[in-house]
């Protein structure tokens, strides 16, 4: 029979709430307590399938990337750039990349996936913020080595590669501040608990604070065009005194430009918009797009390095890599660059 709550928790000695809160990520126990219960968890294979215990053991020498399927999806190339470190790490190791794309239904529990449970690949790299915490704590219990991409849980330390939201979102908005003299920016935020929304929010207010603004946040459920769009028509009728927009991703930040141009707004002489990301589209907009750049490809290459370390080495001691980011200057936040590239460096 597989074990219980309430098993893990008689093993432990603590309440069956404790053993919940750990395995959900949540505040409230104990560093070296959570420790021991998620040991425990994986030591008693909590998991529901039992086949995925063995990958640690077991090795086919693929390794999956598993990110959340948004409905419609966002601009593609942070995924396929990514993707592509990944994939050329993993070649030059021995290993093959396997993709899957999970929605809300298959993250309500680990066994799920059939990767996992049975035993095609010997780690996982999961990238984006949308995948939640408990699907991610379910995998880690299973035993297979995983590597977090742009994301970070709360309470739990997992292996991570990130960039630098906070200094990135930071810049960006002391750009439109400093150089072009705007004071009531709205930030366009995915939602509340995702990592990447949280630092990049913190980025902009900390850039406000330093002037003595104040922050003006409008949240979205998810981080496409659509939402953008939807989110900057709700911007314009609640805040007309709007002068520019801080998106928490260039997808959102197209669909801002995009709902300026249905109003009649111009961009960037009536507000400029600015994003995160520095996708291919970016440039080739109207007008090109003002953005943070992150090293995408170096991302995956790091994440598929440290994985592949861990899948022939095993390491004890959580590893979180945190890459720089450039700001990339074009037309929608009010600049006229003369060298401005069509397509972004990848």
């Amino acid at each position: 029979m597989k074990p219980s709550l309430q098993d893990i928790a008689d093993r432990a000695g603590v309440s069956t709430a404790t053993v919940s809160r750990a395995l959900n990520d949540r505040a409230g126990v104990n560093p070296e307590t959570r420790e021991q219960i998620l040991s425990l968890a994986r030591e008693m294979g909590y998991m529901p399938s039992m086949a995925a215990r063995s990958l640690a053991t077991s090795r086919t020498y693929n390794i999956g990337m598993l990110t959340y399927k948004h409905t419609p999806q966002p601009i593609g190339s942070y995924h396929v750039q990514i993707a592509q470190g990944i994939d050329f790490e993993a070649q030059a190791r021995g290993y093959h990349v396997i993709t899957r794309f999970v929605d809300d239904e298959m993250m309500s529990s680990g066994d799920r996936l059939p990767l996992v449970a049975e035993q095609r690949t010997d780690g996982l790299i999961l990238v984006g913020p949308a995948l939640k915490a408990p699907f991610i704590i379910d995998l880690y219990n299973s035993g297979v080595p995983i590597v977090l991409v742009d994301n970070l849980l709360n309470e739990t330390k997992l292996d991570a590669v990130v960039c630098d939201n906070v200094d990135g979102t930071q810049q960006i908005t002391r750009h439109l501040i400093d150089e072009h003299g705007l004071e009531r920016l709205v930030f366009l935020s995915g939602p509340a608990h995702w990592f990447s929304s949280r630092e990049r929010r913190a980025g902009y207010e900390s850039a406000l604070a330093a002037s003595g603004l104040s922050p003006r946040v409008a949240y979205m459920a998810d981080t496409t065009v659509n939402t953008g769009y939807a989110a900057m028509l709700r911007v314009l009728d609640e805040q007309p005194d709007v002068q520019g927009v801080v998106a928490v991703n260039d997808a959102t930040a197209i669909g801002a430009i995009r709902a300026c141009k249905e109003r009649g707004w111009r961009v960037p002489e009536d507000v400029a918009v600015v994003g995160f990301d520095n996708v291919a589209w970016g440039p080739l907009y109207d007008p090109p797009l003002t953005t943070v750049g992150m090293y995408k490809y170096e991302t995956g290459v790091q994440a598929a390095r440290r994985l592949i370390d861990v899948i022939e080495r095993g390491s004890a001691t959580p590893f979180q890599l945190r890459l720089g980011v450039d700001l990339v200057i074009r037309r929608s936040c009010g600049c006229s660059p003369t060298d401005e590239p069509i397509f972004p460096d990848e």
